[in-house]
């Protein structure tokens, strides 16, 4: 594969998955570490891959600065192809690119069908914002959507004149990005504890799709691709928080029944990675140690180790995070205060409602007190997008300290040590440089709020 016009961009990162083996999220998380690492020169690069199988799935990512930006997303490929991928300068989703060569159709049909995904596609029924599904609500809509959706991904498909196996995995794997993305993740975040109409209304829509596609929803035999395994976890959660209480055994349970062996353990470690900070101290460490006895991988188990050392009363990790004025900011800056950090995005509507209706309202109930501080940390990708953040006063005060990870997004090694998957995440620091939480509900993402996050840096100011 050689690419053109990926002036932006300083390498490639490429990851390759077996149809005959297990998904593995490990892989993306290693891929600059393997060897299918592509250095970009002058927005050109060649990729080239040895001892492939006749046919795999792909994956593409770009980065520049540390930041990553996905380009190709587990596309089923073969070894013959001979691609030429050219970028024209596109501002965003990758909405201008071109392929040719030899094996392009099957190129530009994937990049078409993750192109219903990205509003690069629009339908007369719905809004083309962008912005089809919000938060603050669950309806028969979101199902609606997304069978629309698949519908279309049917007919691009469908009419292409590519081999039944490359035709059955793309419907297949569509049908995850699809269903992930446009129900079972908005129904996740519609989700508000104690509205009883709501969650029959989340419950009804849920039954609702497993009654039509419940033969889909676990995999028999090899996971197929990451993008499954997102379909699942959101599914699993799901299912959790209507109907299993949050409990760790539940959640344990549901695992087990449908998986086994190495899908058990790479879906058990997905599971991990996804909700390790969602949990509270006694569910996290039942959770670790259950998927630490099921892991052979020794790459695996050094991270679920290093997982045990992010919990509280560990070392909060030293970082470099700059602000406004350029200045460098590092742990031992704020040693001697308990330190309130919270890590967000610009555009992230949970860390605007999280500030406005918790953080601020602490914040104002601490404001004479000089044993606390609240930090903000903003991972946009671009610097001007964070100070409008600022301006804008959604996400932080005017008196807490705004610090920024210089464009590098996860890939800061700060937020990579936290291994921060979801937005907003708040996290307390001890006087002493130690975590004292990282509990959603300590921190105020639920139950009473205001008055759990006040008690709960309260007591991390008298220890």
């Amino acid at each position: 594969m050689q690419l053109a016009g990926f002036d932006q961009f300083e390498k490639a990162a490429v990851t390759i998955q077996r149809l005959d083996e297990d998904a593995d999220v490990l892989k993306l998380e290693t891929e600059l570490t393997n060897s299918n690492v592509f250095s970009v020169l002058d927005g050109k690069a060649k990729i080239e891959l040895a001892n492939l199988p006749k046919h795999f799935i792909l994956t593409v990512n770009m980065y520049k600065q540390g930041s990553r930006n996905e380009f190709i997303d587990n596309w089923y490929v073969s070894a013959t192809d001979s691609i030429v991928v050219t970028n024209n300068h596109s501002v965003r989703n990758f909405d201008k690119v071109t392929f040719s060569g030899f094996g392009a159709e099957r190129y530009r049909l994937q990049y078409m069908l993750d192109g219903i995904l990205l509003n690069r596609v629009s339908y007369k029924r719905y809004s083309t914002s962008g912005r089809y599904f919000s938060g603050e609500y669950a309806n028969s809509k979101d199902m609606e959507r997304a069978v629309d959706m698949n519908i279309e991904a049917g007919r691009l498909v469908n009419k292409s004149e590519l081999d039944f196996l490359a035709k059955e995995w793309m419907l297949k794997n569509m049908f995850y990005k699809i269903y992930h993305t446009y129900l079972l993740r908005p129904l996740t975040v519609s989700f508000i504890k104690n509205d009883s109409k709501r969650t029959e209304n989340i419950a009804s829509i849920l039954h609702k799709f497993e009654s039509s596609y419940g033969g889909t929803i676990v995999e028999k035999g090899k996971l197929s691709s990451s993008n499954y395994i997102d379909f699942y976890l959101a599914y699993w959660y799901l299912k959790n928080t209507l109907f299993g209480q949050n409990k760790i055994n539940y959640r344990i349970k549901l695992l087990e029944d449908n998986f086994n062996g190495q899908s058990l353990e790479n879906m058990g470690y997905a599971a991990l990675n996804r909700s390790f900070y969602g949990l509270d101290k006694n569910s996290r460490k039942v959770f670790l140690d259950w998927i630490i006895s099921h892991s052979t991988s020794t790459i695996r188990l050094e991270k679920l180790k290093f997982r045990e050392a992010v919990a509280v009363g560990k070392p909060f990790p030293d970082f470099e995070l700059t602000d406004l004025n350029g200045k460098v900011w590092r742990k031992k800056d704020l040693l001697g205060k308990v330190v309130f950090f919270d890590f967000y995005y610009t555009g992230c509507s949970n860390c605007a409602v999280y500030f406005k209706n918790t953080v601020s309202k602490v914040e104002e109930h601490f404001s004479q007190n000089p044993n606390i501080l609240f930090v903000s940390v903003s991972i946009d990708r671009e610097k001007e997008l964070w100070k409008k953040s600022i301006e804008s006063k959604k996400y932080n005060s005017d008196n807490s300290i705004k610090l920024y990870t210089n464009g590098l997004r996860d890939h800061h090694p700060l937020i990579a040590y936290l291994n921060i998957k979801g937005y907003p995440f708040p996290i307390l620091m001890g006087k002493t440089g130690l975590i004292e939480t990282a509990d959603n509900v300590k921190l105020g993402r639920s139950g009473k709020k205001v008055e759990t996050l006040i008690q709960t840096i309260d007591q991390a100011i008298r220890r």
